[in-house]
């Protein structure tokens, strides 16, 4: 145990100590939230926070996931760190154990921030159940977006090439998985292929319940789009996944 704990704590720290990690996981979202509160806020600020903030929530984890949780472990590859750790008595299911650990550590403490943020500047209430009824299912919802990352970093060969790809699948959902806009005032082709799309399974997982305590009808479509996206990541991440660097 002691030996988990200490590869948990060694991660953490290279997830502080990467600037572009803090700025995506932490200072973006606050910046989104923001944004859009000054541009489309309007008359009923209230209500447009309330449908914001969880998908903005659900937008920052897609983006952990795709494009700083594919970054770090690929960094981690390129600078001998997973070759070491190879080398070492650590097993790899402690390894596995802690990078998961830490994602959705991180993830809890963004959402934290994130809320923190609305409810002290823009008055959002979010009732001490919503926040449990969602909590496991942004769990879930971490852990989708983060083999979907393993997947990305498995398949590419450097940490540039990672952030591209991660970037183009991240802004490629932003807006056409109800994350940012509301899916049915999209043109009626987005309508068509957003809900296949993780992005809208995240979406649908975390706002009914954040926003309105109650767990959303497409419950049973989300998760089996969910388990379908994470189990063939997980079998690329596995397929192509590499201890050292591709020369």
């Amino acid at each position: 145990m002691r030996r988990f704990l200490v590869l948990t704590k060694a991660i953490l720290l290279v997830h502080l100590r990467e600037r572009a990690q803090l700025f995506w996981n932490f200072a973006f979202p606050v910046f989104l939230l923001v944004i859009y509160a000054a541009v489309f806020g309007g008359d009923d600020l209230a209500s447009f926070i309330a449908w914001m903030v969880p998908g903005i929530i659900a937008t920052n984890i897609l983006a952990f996931g795709l494009i700083s949780s594919s970054t770090l472990i690929t960094e981690m590859r390129t600078k001998g760190v997973l070759r070491r750790l190879q080398a070492s008595p650590v097993p790899t299911a402690h390894l596995l154990g802690a990078y998961l650990l830490v994602n959705v550590l991180s993830c809890l403490l963004q959402l934290a921030l994130i809320i923190v943020v609305a409810t002290l500047f823009y008055g959002l209430r979010v009732p001490p159940a919503n926040l449990a009824l969602a909590a496991p299912w942004v769990v879930v919802a971490v852990l989708v977006a983060v083999v979907i990352g393993q997947a990305v970093s498995s398949v590419v060969g450097s940490a540039g090439a990672a952030v591209v790809i991660g970037q183009v699948l991240y802004f490629g959902q932003m807006f056409i998985t109800d994350l940012i806009m509301p899916i049915q005032y999209m043109p009626a082709w987005v309508q068509r292929v957003g809900p296949w799309l993780p992005g809208y399974a995240i979406a649908q997982l975390v706002r009914p319940p954040l926003q309105e305590g109650v767990l959303s009808p497409e419950l049973g479509t989300s998760l089996l789009l969910a388990a379908a996206y994470t189990l063939v990541a997980g079998l690329l991440a596995a397929r192509f996944f590499k201890w050292e660097a591709r020369a």
